[in-house]
This record gives C-alpha cells, structure tokens and sequence, in this order.
C-alpha cells in the first residue's frame, strides 16, 4: 500500500485509526496525519499526527483537504445503511486527484478469525461488528470514485482498491 500513496503527501485521513500505529509509520512520509476511531478513549496529539475519537463522518469536522484517505480493515465494520454517507463524506474531504485506499477482508474470512480468536492466536478484533460485508459493492458505493486498482492476496481473503476522486 504504501507505494499507493505518495512520499511528501501533504495530509492523509486514516478512518479507523485505532491507536494510530499506522499513522506513526507514516511519520516522515507524509507532512500532516489525522486519524478517527470510534474505540479511543480521548484525542491526542504525536508528532504532525492528530487522533480523535468517533464515527466517520458523524464525529468529524475539519476544514483539511486530504490527498490520501484511508480506511483499512474498517468497511466491514461500518453497517451498510451508512456507508453511503461515508463515501459523501471521503468526496468532500478529499482534494481533486486525491486517493481512497481501502482493504477490506471477505466474509469467509470470519471464520476462520473467530477459531484463531478462540485459541487465543489473535485479539481485538471486533468479531461483534462483522456481518458479512460483501467487499465487491465497494466499486458500486463508490461510484463517483475512478477506481485504479483492485487487488486480492491471501488466498482470497483480503482485498486491496485504489480510487482516485477525477480532477
């Protein structure tokens, strides 16, 4: 992913930023990171990062125009009755010829997290907001988006898609 988004990247939006591990390894890579995530307790502030707790967009104001806005792992959580307010609300944030970069796991994938998370191989994943999201209706919800790529790796099970917002 990170080939996806430019070195020197001005401001890049991270939607579901958990503790904000990847933003820190986006430090020196882009100028200006900002990051949401309905799970933190408080916002706080690391470098030229800035984490605020939330749903996207509910929770979330700014006057920033990012480039690279982000949402990994994150659509399967967010129920499908609002996912087209999140996708009008990444076209407003997002400056002409920015990205939306987006990975997203399969259904089938479920499963198996559940067993891993039952002998105790994973945790934190919340199980309780998976229901199924079918990551082929990303192309659709995110229509006005030119999409530029779409990947599939392991096995299947998680996928990679790259749009762009047409200047």
């Amino acid at each position: 992913m990170l080939p996806d988004i430019p070195k020197g990247t001005s401001n890049l939006l991270d939607i579901g930023a958990g503790d904000g591990t990847f933003l820190r390894f986006m430090e020196g890579h882009v100028h200006h990171c900002h990051g949401i995530d309905s799970h933190l307790p408080d916002a706080y502030s690391f470098g030229s990062c800035r984490l605020v707790p939330g749903l996207f967009p509910d929770d979330f104001a700014s006057d920033t125009l990012f480039d690279v806005i982000t949402m990994m792992a994150v659509a399967e959580h967010i129920p499908m009755e609002s996912m087209p307010d999140v996708a009008a609300a990444c076209w407003k944030y997002a400056c002409s010829g920015g990205r939306l970069i987006i990975t997203v796991q399969h259904p089938k994938c479920d499963r198996l997290l559940v067993r891993l998370k039952t002998l105790k191989f994973v945790e934190g994943f919340s199980m309780h907001e998976h229901y199924g999201f079918d990551p082929d209706c990303l192309v659709d919800i995110f229509h006005a988006w030119r999409l530029l790529k779409r990947e599939r790796w392991g096995f299947g099970y998680n996928n990679l898609f790259l749009f762009e917002k047409p200047t």
